[in-house]
């Protein structure tokens, strides 16, 4: 009786996540394997972006807070900060998003999660940050991808608020819309091949990425994560922090230059 009265304690804590919602955060943390033969062409030739020299990102000084540092040095720590934050959080769900738990998960995703806030995730803002802030030079590109890590953070105090009130579904679907905005890189990359696919435009004149990919990639996800939670029948109570991101796009091509075959300045 006690074991049985355990096991259906550890069944009532787990993530509330749907079906679809469990299979967009498999989807998207596969989709990571799109990096690999961009960490193998930097391995081999210290160089972020395609193969051909056009294609390739520039290479600039940055100074921040006096301090020099190299962009192609950001861009590895920042990579690797969000590959460690998302093996993490994937943990987390995969230790949660099971029937019955044992009390071993339970200790497990009760110790991942205190390295989430005080390490990984700070590290992974202020990276993400320092590239969006002082590497990207673009209004439209700056601003779409610092929304990101804004936002990644915003959902993850949402989440805490979830698991203090108790609410569970709060706390998932905050946790979900964390993951997928911080895999929306390996999505970006997605598009970006895509669009090379298509002929079109990669990088800008200026060496920065063209303004298309940032707009599309956001689009996709912003779909995704509805799709998400329309599955699970709580879109309407998740829709601020997806009007929110949505009114930022808007605002941008409204008030920012921006071009889809460019990164005008």
């Amino acid at each position: 009786m006690v074991n049985l009265a355990l096991r259906t304690k550890f069944a009532k804590e787990t993530l509330s996540l749907s079906k679809v919602q469990f299979g967009l955060v498999c989807f998207a943390f596969s989709a990571n394997l799109v990096f690999i033969p961009s960490v193998s062409h930097y391995l081999l030739g210290r160089t972020w972006g395609g193969r051909s020299a056009a294609m390739q990102l520039p290479n600039t000084e940055e100074f921040l807070l006096g301090i020099s540092v190299w962009s192609y040095t950001l861009i590895t720590w920042h990579a690797a900060a969000a590959f460690l934050l998302a093996v993490a959080l994937f943990t987390q769900f995969n230790l949660t998003h099971r029937g019955v738990r044992s009390a071993r998960v339970v200790a497990a995703h009760r110790i991942i999660g205190p390295v989430i806030l005080c390490t990984l995730l700070p590290a992974f803002v202020l990276l993400a940050l320092s590239l969006s802030l002082w590497v990207i030079r673009t209004p439209f590109n700056r601003v779409l991808f610092t929304v990101l890590p804004v936002m990644i953070v915003y959902a993850i105090v949402r989440a805490l608020v979830g698991l203090l009130r108790g609410d569970r579904d709060l706390h998932a679907d905050s946790m979900f819309l964390a993951f997928m905005l911080l895999e929306s890189a390996p999505i970006y990359r997605i598009v970006m091949f895509v669009i090379a696919r298509l002929d079109g435009q990669v990088l800008a004149p200026n060496g920065e990425p063209v303004n298309a990919g940032a707009l599309f990639r956001t689009v996709v996800v912003l779909g995704l994560v509805a799709v998400g939670y329309w599955s699970a029948g709580r879109l309407r109570r998740n829709l601020l922090p997806l009007m929110l991101i949505l009114a930022i796009v808007l605002a941008s091509l409204a008030f920012l230059p921006w071009s889809l075959t460019s990164a005008p300045t």
